[in-house]
This record gives structure tokens, C-alpha cells and sequence, in this order.
């Protein structure tokens, strides 16, 4: 069907408006041709030698299979289309991958997401230290940066975004073994980058370790 149909297309077709506005831009009423303009708003009868001399054969189909052109052949098409179509580009079979299992010790510089994720070790220079949350990693992690250094406390102080975590605002404030007050209410990603960032900067990377449940 065209997308303008004229009176020979009313008179042929039963209820031609209504099935070219429901089906008309389906795959089912589509096809491709060379004859577009010969064949304009032809109705189905005059069309059809056009599409038995089309080089393309899904067209040159059409008035092998079908002597008339109204709802039931549009839908019988679209369905054998849709089938073609399903078997040339077949849906993938995607095997849901399994969550991976990130639970054990990781170094601080491995790329994590520890998102949700329960903190129960923090290991610095080989001594562990029990936590339960990963605040309480943060300050262990302090106290441990102050102990081996106190200059180190300069380092993380000249450095922007690590003051303006630690040191510029406080909604839950923990005292350092130094009587420092940093803020620890950040999530387990920002805390991670916190001690990550602070470890690279005070040359402890490869002291630094952290266990998940």
C-alpha cells in the first residue's frame, strides 16, 4: 500500500484507510524497487509486474505469493520477514556472568568496587588490624601515617583535594592519636582513594593492604 491512497485503493481494498494507517509502515507492506515512480499510487493488480521484474528477489516474491494486496497478506508477510530476519541475525546467547567474587585481601592500589562491601582488615607494614567499618580503616590509617612520619601530615595538607576531604569541613569528625581532627564520613569508594592517594604520596603503597568479607 502507498502511503497516500487514491479511490481505486478504497474500491479494491476493504477498509483501506484504516489497514494502511495500522500496517502501512510495516515490514509486511515494504519492499524495495527501482519502479517507485512508474508504479506511484498504483493499486496491487498493476504493481505486480513491476515487482516480478525487480532484481531484488524479497520483491520479485510478492506477486509469486500473493494475487491480492489487503490486511491478511501484509500480516502474512510481516510474520515470514520477522522470521527471516530472527534466523539471519539470531539473538545472542548471553550467559548472565556470575557476580565476581571479590571477598579476601587486596593491595590499595588494585581497582576494586567496594561498594556494599565489608571491611574486616586493614594491614599496614605486615601488622593487621581488625576493623568493622571503613571509617575506622581511615583512621587506623592516620594514626600509621603520623607514627612512621609526622612530616607526612604536611604532604597530605599541601594537596587540595585531599585537604578539602580531611580537613576543611566536618559532619562526622574523628581525633587522630595526634589530636587531629579529620572527617570521616565519606563512602567506602572515597575512603579507598583517600588512603590509596595518601599511600602513593608517602611512598607505602606496598605496605598497605585491606581485607573484604
Amino acid at each position: 500500500m502507498p502511503q497516500r491512497l487514491n479511490n481505486d485503493w478504497r474500491l479494491e481494498v476493504k477498509n483501506a484507510d484504516k489497514i494502511n494507517d495500522q500496517l502501512g509502515g510495516t515490514i509486511g507492506n515494504l519492499t524495495l524497487t527501482m519502479y517507485n515512480q512508474e508504479m506511484s499510487n498504483k493499486i496491487f493488480s498493476d504493481k505486480k509486474e513491476y515487482y516480478s521484474k525487480s532484481n531484488v528477489s524479497l520483491t520479485r516474491e510478492i506477486p509469486e505469493r500473493y494475487d491480492q494486496w489487503n490486511k491478511d497478506t501484509i500480516l502474512d508477510r510481516t510474520k515470514d520477514l520477522s522470521n527471516e530476519l530472527c534466523q539471519i541475525f539470531a539473538k545472542p546467547d548471553i550467559k548472565s556472568e556470575e557476580a565476581e567474587d571479590i571477598a579476601g585481601e587486596h593491595t590499595i592500589n588494585e581497582e576494586v568496587d567496594v561498594t556494599g562491601k565489608k571491611p574486616v582488615r586493614i594491614t599496614l607494614n605486615d601488622r593487621d588490624y581488625s576493623i568493622d567499618s571503613w571509617r575506622s580503616a581511615l583512621v587506623i590509617f592516620l594514626n600509621y601515617v603520623w607514627a612512621i612520619d609526622s612530616r607526612n601530615f604536611e604532604k597530605i595538607r599541601q594537596d587540595d583535594s585531599l585537604d578539602m576531604k580531611l580537613f576543611s569541613h566536618f559532619n562526622r569528625p574523628a581525633v587522630l592519636a595526634n589530636n587531629i581532627r579529620v572527617e570521616t564520613n565519606h563512602s567506602a569508594t572515597t575512603i579507598i582513594a583517600i588512603i590509596s592517594k595518601i599511600a602513593d604520596l608517602c611512598d607505602i603503597s606496598d605496605q598497605v593492604k585491606y581485607t573484604i568479607k
